[in-house]
């Protein structure tokens, strides 16, 4: 076992005999030099023992004899009133560490009790000319206070006691001290009372004075209590902190404002609080400064974002824990313009690609009517008569798409525009439907009370698409029929394509006309377009039969 780790064992022990030297020094009618002898000795046990400065480090020979010279001169000068002073210095030590656990704590509260009756009975009546005692207990209590540490030295040695030393608790703890003491002092003068009950009146005053304050810190009543003011007064340090957030957020919900713009925008607000001198930030390659530079700076390092905050004055600890909640909370918000920005790129980039798809496959359904024409002109059992009359009655409704079409290409942002609708008559819709798959193994059946007008370019391109899944699948799975029926049940027209092939798997159909699905049978972005097609001229595309032998998709009225 090292020094150290003896020293920190017998901590308590320490403290023990630096008390006993100390009070030694002060013994009524002790000579000058026994008295700095035991001074010597007390300053000596004191840096075995202080809690601020670690054991083990080193002094330097600069620092050691400033040290020196420092000790030797409080001890040529040291008078009662230099006395009363280092009593409070140590109470302040020894009450920031009374929180200690175990017999680390015993000790403490054993050293703490020992100084403040020395202090409150003896150092202070003293100064002031004061009696506390009187004469028949004055050598008693003499005795008794300055043997009264020696109880540390038996108590057994526990584990060392926490380096650590809560500095606002034992400041607070010296201010009440010097208050109750002063308070004492003052109504034993003025009221020429004696000194004990002067004491006495004090800490009633003072007891009364602490209630108060502990009734009050926390919530009652309606009232809020000091502990919400003292955390609310910690967080507006320098500027309300709900002002910063609002401001902060008003200009976040701002869409065009960028993040560039949005970050040069709430570091000129923030050069407005009276503590702050300037400001920079470092996005990727470009720093910009906002205002001056100073020696006093708090920085964070947020990712994609630098900031450096200067202050007029040194930083300390709460303005530190301030300072970088508003930086935190700026990095914050700018990382949610950067990716508010990249969603914005994300979604017109989606929409290019949407728009592309769609004209690819208005192209795609445009080709299959051009291919069907081929193939009736190419058809050596149809007169010259009937295929003129095809072409008559196709080749507009086909240059009228492909107008749409180039529309579409030449101005992208009319996409999502209402389109006009190209309307034409059921029954002649339905006829030429019939002749261009004639031959193709297709049956077809209608159930029609009147004609009426309907958009040619929702049902073409649905039934295009449907029948053109329909014949893939039928290429997989030989033997398969297909089945057209139209009718006007209820006054609603209905359009159905039946398959006799196996279902649409479970997975896609649930996803089917919600998104772009792909499958070996071509369902995907083709029938999606047909729902959203259809949906706009007031018509419903769904799945209406998935079971085997039976697989029935149902383009309704609405």
């Amino acid at each position: 076992m090292n020094l150290n780790q003896i020293i920190l064992k017998n901590e308590h022990r320490l403290l023990a005999l630096m008390l006993f030297c100390l009070l030694a020094a002060t013994w009524p009618g002790n000579n000058p030099q026994i008295s700095q002898v035991f001074m010597i000795a007390h300053f000596g046990f004191f840096l075995l023992w202080q809690p601020v400065i670690k054991q083990q480090q080193n002094f330097s020979i600069a620092q050691t004899i400033a040290l020196i010279c420092l000790i030797f001169a409080f001890i040529y000068w040291f008078n009662p009133w230099l006395n009363a002073f280092w009593y409070l210095l140590l109470l302040s030590l020894l009450s920031g560490r009374i929180f200690a656990r175990g017999m680390n704590r015993v000790a403490y509260g054993i050293a703490v009790i020992t100084l403040f009756l020395q202090l409150v009975l003896v150092t202070i009546p003293g100064l002031f000319h004061l009696s506390a005692l009187s004469s028949l207990f004055q050598q008693p209590f003499s005795i008794f206070i300055r043997l009264f540490p020696l109880v540390l030295l038996v108590l057994p040695a526990r584990e060392p006691a926490p380096q650590t030393v809560d500095f606002v608790r034992g400041f607070l703890f010296v201010l009440l001290l010097i208050f109750l003491l002063m308070g004492s002092a003052l109504i034993s003068l003025v009221t020429r009372q004696p000194y004990l009950q002067s004491l006495i009146i004090s800490i009633m005053l003072l007891g009364a004075f602490l209630l108060l304050a502990g009734f009050l810190w926390s919530p009652r009543g309606g009232f809020s209590g000091f502990a919400k003011l003292w955390e609310k007064y910690l967080l507006n340090l320098g500027g309300p902190f709900e002002e910063w957030i609002l401001h902060v957020d008003s200009l976040a919900a701002n869409t065009s404002l960028s993040p560039d713009k949005f970050l040069s925008a709430t570091s000129r607000y923030l050069l407005q609080q009276h503590w702050v001198a300037g400001m920079t930030t470092k996005t990727g390659n470009e720093r910009v400064t906002e205002g001056r530079q100073t020696a006093n700076q708090v920085a964070i390092n947020n990712e994609q974002l630098e900031l450096t905050l200067y202050t007029y004055t040194p930083v300390g600890p709460v303005l530190l824990l301030h300072a970088k909640l508003l930086l935190n909370v700026l990095a914050f918000y700018y990382r949610a313009k950067l990716q508010e920005q990249m969603l914005i790129r994300q979604a017109h980039m989606r929409a290019i690609y949407e728009t592309g798809s769609k004209l690819t496959h208005d192209v795609k359904n445009i080709l299959q009517s051009t291919q069907t024409m081929t193939q009736i002109i190419n058809d050596n059992d149809a007169s010259k008569e009937e295929i003129l009359g095809i072409l008559k009655k196709q080749m507009p409704i086909l240059t009228q798409r492909l107008n749409t079409t180039l529309e579409k290409l030449r101005i992208p942002a009319s996409n999502d525009l209402e389109p006009e609708p190209v309307t034409d008559s059921l029954f002649n819709w339905w006829n030429q439907l019939q002749q261009r798959y004639t031959g193709r193994h297709i049956n077809f059946s209608a159930d029609i009370q009147q004609d009426r007008e309907i958009p040619i370019d929702v049902f073409t391109t649905v039934i295009e698409n449907l029948l053109d899944n329909a014949r893939s699948k039928r290429s997989r799975e030989p033997g398969l029929e297909i089945f057209i029926a139209l009718s006007d049940a209820d006054g609603r027209l209905q359009l159905s394509v039946v398959d006799t092939g196996s279902p649409v798997e479970a997975d896609i159909a649930r996803r089917l006309f919600q998104e772009v699905v792909s499958s070996h049978d071509g369902f995907g972005i083709g029938l999606y377009q047909c729902h959203e097609l259809a949906r706009k001229f007031g018509y419903r595309l769904t799945l209406a039969e998935n079971e085997p032998g039976k697989v029935r998709f149902l383009l309704k009225q609405i």
